[in-house]
């Protein structure tokens, strides 16, 4: 099965998530008389992602897996493609439609801290999307947003704190409240433990892990490294100079690796 295909007996059956001849490139020139450079970063790849899995996208800085997920979130305008997410075609509707579909797809980015309001304290940080996608009603939201602290592992008093008072881990832990904030069906892991210490990527792992189960989620985890991609992921999907070169369960590519590149990052992980 040629894309990691989860059957029925498998749980995880529902396809959430259709990705058919995704491409986007761009055209660079170093200047006026240079002649143009055509950089396929997104190059004509299909995947699926199910209903309650952690689906891992796995290259080499460059490769093209954040694009994916700006093309999957329409943060970004694809070439060609379909991205079709609970049977919507997501480039054919209107962004109106898409701001409604956004509370249902959400990301946690690499450097939660950059996307974070340093001005603002936390409360008012996780309360916006509350308010934005009508959540709960006003005066329940100080409680739900307490209750989101809680979720990540972060004290009640801390949505007074701002940004700059917070650890790395911390902030990751914002960002991830926010990302679930709108309780969303679908989110995006982008790098999220990447600019993280050692010690605390593991913590940072196994809360993404546990909100999966507790909070029935589904993921797209994009990493460069194989080792956090092992420790969360359901499947993985090899990504090598724009294209998916090898997609199927995490046992099965790391067991028995078809494509080259994806043999020399089993070697590295050993």
């Amino acid at each position: 099965m040629s894309k990691g295909t989860i059957r029925k007996g498998d749980g995880m059956n529902q396809i959430l998530l259709e990705v058919e001849n995704l491409s986007k490139h761009y055209t660079l020139r170093k200047d006026l008389l240079s002649p143009k450079t055509v950089i396929k970063a997104v190059d004509h790849i299909s995947f699926s992602v199910y209903e309650g899995e952690t689906l891992g996208l796995i290259g080499e800085s460059g490769c093209g897996k954040t694009t994916i997920g700006e093309l999957i979130l329409r943060l970004n305008k694809r070439d060609t493609g379909k991205i079709c997410f609970l049977g919507q075609d997501i480039a054919a509707i209107k962004e109106i439609e898409m701001r409604k579909l956004r509370k249902d797809m959400q990301i946690v980015f690499q450097q939660s801290q950059e996307t974070l309001d340093p001005k603002a304290a936390i409360g008012e940080l996780l309360a916006a999307p509350l308010r934005l996608h009508r959540i709960v009603p006003e005066d329940e939201i100080e409680g739900e947003v307490v209750r989101l602290l809680n979720l990540v592992g972060l004290q009640p008093q801390d949505q007074h704190k701002h940004t700059y008072q917070l650890s790395g881990g911390q902030k990751q832990r914002v960002g991830i409240a926010r990302a679930i904030a709108s309780r969303p069906k679908f989110v995006i892991c982008d790098e999220p433990v990447s600019a993280l210490d050692v010690s605390v990527q593991g913590q940072i792992l196994n809360l993404l892990k546990s909100l999966k189960q507790e909070l029935g989620l589904t993921y797209l985890f994009i990493s460069h490294d194989l080792k956090v991609i092992q420790h969360i992921c359901d499947r993985i999907a090899v990504m090598y100079k724009g294209k998916i070169v090898e997609i199927g369960s995490a046992a099965e590519l790391i067991q028995n690796p078809k494509h080259e590149y994806t043999k020399k990052l089993m070697q590295d992980l050993l």
